[in-house]
This record gives structure tokens, C-alpha cells and sequence, in this order.
């Protein structure tokens, strides 16, 4: 019998979002994306046991945690990046990429993967 099992990689995904937005979303949409984003975990919880946005989920904490600090002022983590972009949802995608990428330099030393 052939393992036909796929593994999901996280960082994968996030590399193609970020470089084919389009292919994933239509167009650069930081509401698109946490759209997908909370759409994918709710999904997984019923494929799997196992976390699969693991990466994602810490984001958000260590975003709360560090950018946010005051979580009076601002519900989550997405309406403080479309606030702090001009409620501009294209410039506000680049910025989460942004974030994300210095949440996963600075917190696990890691870089998105080049991606085709």
C-alpha cells in the first residue's frame, strides 16, 4: 500500500501566501489571509489532533505580548496591523508579513523558505 498521507508545512504555506497572494486570497488581503488563517485552524482541529499552525497561534501571543502591550486599546492582533497601515489592507498584509518574519527571526531564528 503507498503512503498517500501529506504532510502540511507551515512555513511552506506562509512563503507561498506571501510570494502568490493571489493564487491563495485573489489579492494582498491581510483580512483575506486571517480569514484563511482562522478558517485552516478550525478546519484542523477536526483533521488533526496535532497543531498545525503552530507557528501562527505563538505569533499572535508573542504579538499581544510585545507590540500590543496596552490590550486595552486594541481588540487582536489583525485590527492593530490594519490600524497601524492606514486601514489599507494591501500595505497591511505586507506589514503581517513583516511582523511574522521578525517574530520568526527573533523568537525561533528561522526565515520563511524560497519558495517556486
Amino acid at each position: 500500500m503507498v503512503n498517500t498521507e501529506v504532510k502540511f508545512d507551515e512555513l511552506v504555506f506562509f512563503a507561498q501566501v506571501k510570494k502568490m497572494p493571489g493564487a491563495f486570497l485573489g489579492k494582498p488581503s491581510l483580512l483575506s489571509l486571517r480569514d484563511q488563517l482562522f478558517g485552516m485552524e478550525y478546519a484542523f482541529s477536526f483533521c488533526s489532533e496535532e497543531k498545525q499552525l503552530k507557528y501562527f497561534e505563538a505569533f499572535i501571543k508573542w504579538y499581544h505580548k510585545e507590540i500590543l502591550i496596552d490590550s486595552s486599546t486594541y481588540a487582536c492582533w489583525w485590527s492593530h496591523i490594519l490600524y497601524t497601515s492606514l486601514s489599507d489592507d494591501a500595505l497591511a498584509f505586507k506589514s503581517f508579513f513583516r511582523k511574522f518574519e521578525q517574530y520568526l527571526h527573533d523568537v525561533h531564528n528561522l526565515h520563511l523558505p524560497e519558495v517556486k
